[in-house]
């Protein structure tokens, strides 16, 4: 993202700062898998896998280094950040075949063929071979699994290093939790901001981060005084002004404390006004002139006076619902974007979440989570997690993990409505075993020397001579290549 100057450019009212952030990427983006769960390889996940090979050629997801008789290049975990790019070493998880699966790249999906000794599902359902396209997600057994995804080529260019060092997949200084695009745009947004005077407009869904947000805005503003934070759903109508502007002494009733309001506490620092479009539209109104200059007058009093602060506004109602002339005061909008908008984030958060919920519960942390740090789930949940929608977004994924817990008997945590069983949630039964197509079943051959015990078992398969019909269908041999 590139600025020339310390002011914004005008933007479209349905635009904010997000989106001169996601326009500074490169527009061409390439499917890949990201890692959402490695219970072997807890480093890993939140891991970008790029695809290097062109349209139509071949790549190997699998355990360790390649060797010279690899047919086919394999996938490279990288952490992808917003100041870099850090390649880790190839899986080492015993949960992956040394080739697991075959993928063959397409522009618009992957082909994915099974071709090792763990069981792959995609999106709940067992598949020998699927092609699966963005949103889509692929488990191996019972300890990975992996979304399907598009990410620009160009990901390392947002300028964000002011914003402070924190491991990868932590919470970073500021308490936001997460890897994806999504939040390194935010944090682009945030460092840009902050860094700048004008008051900033946080827009957001419930639970997605607002007030996060604004911390983080103010500590990394050049303000050096307070923050001062007040609801503003809280705040009597007929008391605004007073909240706001504070009042003289013995104003408006005789003995009434003199008070400096919300502005006059401000002062030097930053006021952050949460659910801000419930101020009534007459209170707006009166904070015009302070949203200009400063410039304010406290209730009773004739001297003006001057409050030299930045206020971060937050809300989750359309801009509609605020006075045109009030949205204009506002230099920077910055928007939290909701789960939907970073679901490969959501393991992370969960890890974050289980982690803050059983601080203070040794026996809830020893019992599920194991020696690496990580909450042990049941098979399917992170997938779960994964593809729900959250209507309060963080908090409601809170409320889902507390009921997992309380529900959870043994050493892994469950469903929480694994109980009362819900048709749009239930497990999928596992589907008939079907026939793969001729070119799987070449692909799985050729990836296990032409073995048929290695072959049939790799496929899923019910036994050796359902293989062995199968060859007979489609004239395949079985011809073994010899190792160098």
């Amino acid at each position: 993202m590139v600025h020339s100057s310390d002011k914004l450019e005008t933007i479209p009212e349905s635009e904010d700062i997000r989106s001169r952030a996601a326009h500074s990427l490169q527009l061409h983006r390439k499917l890949g898998l990201l890692v959402l769960w490695n219970a072997d390889e807890p480093d890993t996940i939140g891991a970008w896998l790029p695809i290097s090979v062109d349209a139509g050629q071949f790549c190997i997801l699998g355990r360790g280094h390649g060797t010279g008789t690899d047919q086919y290049p394999r996938l490279i975990a990288v952490r992808e950040r917003g100041y870099g790019i850090e390649r880790l070493p190839p899986f080492a998880s015993p949960s992956l075949s040394r080739i697991q699966v075959l993928i063959q790249y397409n522009e618009h999906y992957l082909d994915l063929t099974n071709v090792g000794r763990r069981q792959m599902v995609v999106n709940g359902r067992v598949a020998h071979q699927k092609q699966v396209r963005s949103s889509d997600i692929v488990e191996l057994g019972s300890k990975l699994a992996f979304l399907c995804s598009a990410r620009p080529r160009s990901y390392d260019s947002l300028p964000v290093r002011m914003y402070g060092s924190f491991d990868f997949g932590q919470a970073d200084p500021h308490g936001l939790v997460g890897e994806s695009e999504a939040l390194w745009i935010l944090r682009t947004d945030i460092a840009f901001a902050a860094a700048r005077g004008g008051h900033v407009l946080v827009l957001g869904a419930s639970g997605a981060g607002k007030e996060l947000v604004s911390q983080a805005l103010h500590r990394l503003s050049r303000q050096k005084g307070p923050l001062v934070a007040r609801n503003a759903a809280t705040i009597p109508e007929t008391l605004v002004d007073a909240e706001l502007f504070g009042n003289m002494k013995g104003y408006p009733n005789p003995g009434m404390p003199e008070r400096k309001g919300l502005l006059g506490a401000a002062h030097n620092g930053t006021l952050f006004l949460d659910e801000f479009a419930d101020l009534p539209v007459s209170a707006q109104a009166h904070l015009l002139r302070v949203l200009d200059g400063g410039e304010y007058h406290r209730l009773g009093e004739d001297v003006a006076r001057h409050s030299d602060f930045r206020l971060f506004a937050a809300t989750n109602r359309p801009l509609s619902t605020l006075r045109d002339d009030v949205i204009a005061r506002f230099d920077f909008r910055i928007r939290a974007p909701e789960l939907a908008q970073r679901r490969e984030d959501i393991p992370l958060l969960a890890r974050h979440l289980l982690c803050a919920m059983t601080e203070r519960e040794p026996e809830l942390r020893n019992r599920l989570f194991a020696e690496n740090g990580l909450p042990r789930f049941c098979p399917g949940f992170v997938r779960r997690l994964v593809q729900r929608e959250y209507d309060t977004n963080v908090r409601e994924l809170r409320s889902l993990l507390w009921r997992s817990v309380s529900s959870s008997q043994g050493d892994q945590l469950e469903w929480p409505e694994a109980r009362h069983p819900d048709a749009s949630l239930a497990e999928p039964a596992r589907p008939p075993e079907f026939d793969p197509s001729s070119e799987a079943l070449q692909r799985a051959l050729d990836a296990n020397n032409g073995s048929i015990e290695k072959t049939w078992r790799a496929l899923g398969l019910s036994s050796r001579h359902v293989l062995t019909r199968l060859l007979r269908k489609y004239g395949l041999s079985t011809t073994k290549h010899h190792r160098q």
